[in-house]
């Protein structure tokens, strides 16, 4: 056998879009296959434990499946790891109020980026001025901070990933932080 006779072929997104909108549930297993495990990476960098994290990825197949249609992601493996990333949010902030101390990740923004108060334009709006002020951040800044906030990855892992120290990356992302909230505040948003 070659090479390409032995790779697993994976249905391309277009494809498994079209399988939501004929609402066929090989898209959910398709998606499954593709991007389950990114998913999952994803959720539990962020929660830190397995069992959430199926938990978060189940709840993701399910809101793919209620919002494509009318939804249709050119790339369903971003919109995917979008909504895993704000189910594996929200189940971080619920386990963190019932037990108060495994929000170290979410305390770090508290004081630089404001509480949209649940709404999805405030969501949507507050995203793409953090989209844009990481457009101008240095490669370095820019990726420890999408590593540390929107993967979950610990310090640790970041400064190993990139070949750095973790104080450096502790100290690049606090500056990055408050550079972020000086500029959100030139942007009209406040705290």
């Amino acid at each position: 056998m070659n090479r390409s006779e032995t790779e697993e072929r994976y249905l391309e997104d277009g494809e498994i879009t079209e399988l939501f909108f004929a609402r066929k549930e090989q898209a959910i297993a398709e998606t499954q296959r593709k991007y389950g495990k990114r998913l999952l990476s994803l959720s539990k960098g962020i929660l830190g434990s397995d069992e959430d994290a199926e938990e978060c990825v189940n709840d993701a197949y399910l809101r793919l499946w209620n919002s494509i249609p009318p939804e249709k992601p050119e790339n369903v493996g971003a919109y995917a790891s979008g909504i895993t990333r704000n189910l594996s949010i929200d189940r971080l902030r619920r386990n963190d109020a019932q037990k108060r101390g495994n929000g170290a990740l979410l305390s770090e923004l508290d004081e630089t980026v404001p509480d949209t108060g649940g709404t999805e334009i405030g969501e949507i709006a507050l995203g793409e001025l953090i989209d844009r002020f990481l457009r101008l951040c240095g490669s370095d800044a820019r990726r420890m901070f999408l590593l540390r906030y929107y993967f979950g990855m610990d310090f640790d892992a970041i400064a190993a990933r990139l070949g750095c120290s973790s104080g450096k990356v502790t100290s690049q992302l606090q500056r990055t932080r408050k550079k972020l909230k000086e500029y959100l505040e030139k942007e009209g948003v406040s705290l």
